[in-house]
């Protein structure tokens, strides 16, 4: 158990809250720190975007809007036991208003809009390069974007189409990636050689330091507004994407699931009425007479 929370508990019981309640805020702060984990964050990073997240993660397990507002009070409060007793130095939660809780399915993209968001990158220059590799490895794979930061030279097999990723617990998998992928990354490599070695990190930002997930969300909205993207880009935008499209080739949802890393096939199966949806969609406008 984290150390944390494991303090917060022993807090609830000496001021004597009955077990229901304290079980319960043991359950909702796990969810927390499962969530933070997943996405590679801090008790610190938990801002207003992250509790938008947050409350997807929750959604995707199909938990009740009263369960989720619990959930955050819970956390809310717990946050303020950690300002209190300074094992926090930020705790952003404690100073904005929590946001409606409402589900919203993914918006993934279309192929073709992937295609022209992928093309955009001007690869004459050695950040179009990289910026390409970034959005054709993002595509190809599914990847979080922590786990694309977290990336190392060592993660990646081009010559057999693999790269390795750890989750939780040290647990490896192995994700394939598409011919398109191993092209740009290849092209990506031979021109950072000068750079490789004394750099592990596969995909360093302009100063050559990891690059942060605030400065990958600069390069995917920089590239959805220079092609003139109108939908709402967020930094899982081709994680969401990749899954849609596998599952509309074709592919099964346990076997995505596992590409994905989810730790609960409920979390994959989101993604099933995305494609139910378009299905019918294309049945209604190919069939109907006035569609």
């Amino acid at each position: 158990m984290d150390d944390f929370l494991k303090d917060y508990l022993e807090e609830l019981k000496r001021l004597d809250k009955s077990p229901n309640t304290i079980d319960a805020y043991r359950r909702d702060i796990t969810h927390l720190i499962s969530f933070l984990q997943d996405e590679g964050l801090d008790y610190g990073d938990f801002n207003e975007i992250e509790v938008s997240n947050f409350i997807g993660y929750l959604l995707d397990f199909n938990m009740s809007r009263a369960t989720i507002s619990r959930h955050l009070v819970s956390i809310r409060n717990f946050y303020k036991y950690l300002r209190k007793k300074n094992k926090v130095r930020e705790a952003p939660i404690l100073y904005f208003e929590l946001p409606e809780i409402k589900r919203n399915l993914p918006e993934p993209l279309s192929i073709e809009e992937v295609e022209m968001l992928i093309d955009t990158p001007d690869v004459k220059t050695r950040k179009g390069k990289r910026d390409r590799a970034i959005l054709e490895l993002l595509y190809a794979t599914g990847l979080k974007a922590t786990e694309l930061l977290d990336l190392t030279y060592r993660d990646v097999d081009l010559s057999r189409g693999f790269i390795s990723i750890k989750g939780k617990k040290n647990r490896e998998r192995l994700i394939p990636i598409g011919s398109f992928a191993v092209s740009s990354l290849r092209e990506y490599l031979a021109s950072r050689k000068d750079t490789v070695i004394g750099s592990s990190v596969l995909f360093p930002s302009q100063r050559g330091e990891k690059m942060t997930r605030q400065g990958l969300w600069k390069i995917l909205k920089e590239y959805a507004q220079a092609c003139g993207l109108d939908k709402s880009i967020n930094i899982n935008s081709l994680r969401h994407s990749y899954a849609v499209h596998m599952l509309a080739g074709g592919a099964d949802l346990t076997t995505l699931s596992l590409l994905l890393g989810h730790n609960d096939i409920k979390a994959t199966a989101v993604y099933l009425k995305l494609v139910k949806n378009k299905k019918f969609k294309q049945v209604y406008d190919d069939a109907h007479p006035r569609a």
